[in-house]
């Protein structure tokens, strides 16, 4: 239960001000708001948080209230105001609220400057940028949020301002260096607007790594050989159930042909007998070494039209956003055909935060020209990959009628169609809405298959000699217990309607249990890779009727 306030040291405040302190979540209401800023700047500071967050929480109703409040309260109560706006910059937006904050910047605390630029970098707009340049050589300890405000919105007329600014603290240096890099990826988005290149040939051959879902491993290394790509010494590997490696010297468009590949990554590999002694070059230094020697940067200029420009990934260790701001300033020192650039990037490098072992990087196609039909989707719906896998399994006659009993989003028949003609294609599912999902795909896709609402458990198309299809899984639809039911039931009668050599490719989360009832059915079985969903895994199976 909420403690209540002490009357002496909270005379005469609301009711909502309890609520405001003690109950996660509350927000107050608009007539209050203007009396609870009141005790905002009054409170003792263990009690100016849980305040605070209730009136964020108010947004766009407390907002002008609290833009009046500044402008009438003594400068020894505006930093709780501005540590109020500041909250809301970036976010909300009012008449009045840019001015605001400039004028805060010549507060007579410092504590109000260093709130006021900290806002304005929050809220971005260019407008700020002369008052907080004509502040910058004067300024106290509000120096690095200034810096660091400029960084977020400068133009070219702050570079050579941040260049000149000189001091013996090594924080101030490393913010400016970081403001300056900011400015110049910013400038360079406009300048050099970038776009991979599909259709280039790679320099000369390279070590390129293509990763799936893990469990299929095997079958994206039969797709690239039948696709003829990595022949001889470069023979595609499986490296790992999710991983597959071969030496490519072709284009981007040409690895993309395997459908079954989540992403496609250039390995640059650490060089063998690296030194690890003690007074070895910094991550950073290591990793930008690597990265722009010039056979690597003409990899990437390959496949990259404009400045090549990345993000990183640092693989096992999140952000490391310091540790990606040492790494820009590396590769800046080096080179300017590369930019760590998160917001405009077309390449992610992954790597490990110490740098060490081999570094990739990873074309970013978004969307991804393999599956740009895909213009809805449906919970629990296939991924892309997926569906490829389950048809590939599957095997292809030209004379199939090709039936998805849980069509979802249709993707399963579109990556049919993908694959080689059929006879037919039909699509059934009892909810209306994946059926609309699934005729706005084929239509982008430009298949032509049947759509009913039906029950997977009673209707069946004419003859059908393929059912492909991803059911709904127990973790993800059937929420009830019935997914043994549901799939045991599904696989009697695809047992009755599939014509004799006609097969049932899925995935089954009960894959012992499938099996069991299919040969129990006297379909045979072939039994295929448990293949990670998130989470927990479904055996791909196909079942022939003999």
């Amino acid at each position: 239960m909420a403690k209540a306030l002490e009357p002496a040291a909270h005379e005469g405040a609301p009711p909502e001000l309890d609520r405001c302190l003690h109950e996660a979540g509350y927000t107050p209401p608009a007539r209050q708001i203007e009396e609870l800023l009141g005790w905002l700047v009054k409170l003792p500071e263990a009690e100016v948080k849980p305040l605070e967050r209730a009136l964020v929480r108010a947004r766009e109703k407390a907002l002008p209230l609290a833009l009046a409040s500044l402008s009438q309260r003594p400068a020894a109560e505006r930093p709780r105001i501005l540590g109020l706006l500041v909250r809301w910059a970036g976010e909300l937006d009012a008449p009045g609220f840019l001015e605001a904050l400039v004028g805060a910047l010549d507060e007579p605390l410092p504590q109000s400057r260093k709130l006021a630029a900290r806002g304005l970098a929050k809220l971005g707009d260019p407008g700020a940028e002369v008052a907080l340049l004509a502040r910058l050589a004067g300024a106290g300890v509000e120096r690095k949020s200034i810096v660091d405000a400029l960084g977020a919105l400068g133009s070219a007329a702050s570079l050579g301002p941040l260049a000149a600014l000189s001091s013996d603290d090594a924080d101030l240096l490393r913010r400016r260096e970081r403001a300056r890099l900011m400015i110049e990826r910013r400038l360079g988005r406009d300048v050099q607007p970038g776009a991979l290149e599909l259709d280039v040939r790679l320099p000369q051959p390279w070590r390129v790594a293509l990763s799936c879902r893990a469990g299929l491993g095997e079958l994206l290394a039969d797709e690239l050989r039948e696709l003829g790509l990595g022949k001889g010494a470069s023979e595609p590997r499986v490296c790992s159930p999710c991983r597959v490696e071969l030496e490519h010297h072709g284009s981007l468009n040409e690895l993309l042909r395997a459908r079954l590949a989540l992403d496609v990554a250039l390995v640059i590999r650490e060089p063998a007998g690296a030194p690890r002694a003690a007074g070895e070059p910094l991550p950073e230094q290591r990793i930008a070494e690597a990265l722009t020697r010039p056979e690597h940067l003409g990899a990437l200029r390959a496949w990259t039209r404009g400045v090549p420009r990345f993000r990183v990934a640092w693989t096992r260790a999140g952000h490391r956003r310091a540790l990606s701001w040492a790494l820009a300033r590396a590769i800046r020192e080096r080179t300017s055909e590369l930019v760590n650039d998160p917001q405009a990037a077309l390449w992610t490098l992954r790597v490990a935060p110490d740098g060490r072992g081999d570094l990739e990087l990873v074309p970013r196609l978004d969307p991804d020209p393999r599956f740009d039909y895909r213009q809805a989707d449906v919970p629990a719906a296939s991924h892309p990959t997926l569906a490829a896998a389950l048809v590939r399994f599957a095997g292809v006659r030209d004379d199939d009628v090709v039936w998805d009993p849980f069509v979802g989003s249709a993707l399963e028949l579109i990556e049919r169609a993908r694959r080689g003609p059929s006879r037919e294609l039909w699509g059934s599912d009892i909810d209306p809405r994946a059926l609309d999902a699934a005729r706005q795909n084929l239509k982008a896709a430009g298949v032509s298959a049947r759509l009913v609402e039906q029950s997977a458990l009673t209707f069946a198309p004419p003859s059908p000699t393929l059912i492909v299809t991803n059911p709904p899984m127990g973790r993800r639809v059937a929420r009830d217990g019935s997914l043994g039911g549901l799939l045991d039931g599904f696989l009697e009668h695809a047992a009755r309607v599939l014509v004799p050599g006609g097969r049932l490719v899925w995935l089954s989360p009960l894959g012992d249990r499938s099996e069991r009832l299919a040969r129990k059915l006297g379909l045979a079985v072939t039994s295929g890779p448990d293949v990670d969903l998130g989470g927990f895994t479904a055996r791909l199976q196909r079942f022939d009727r003999l």
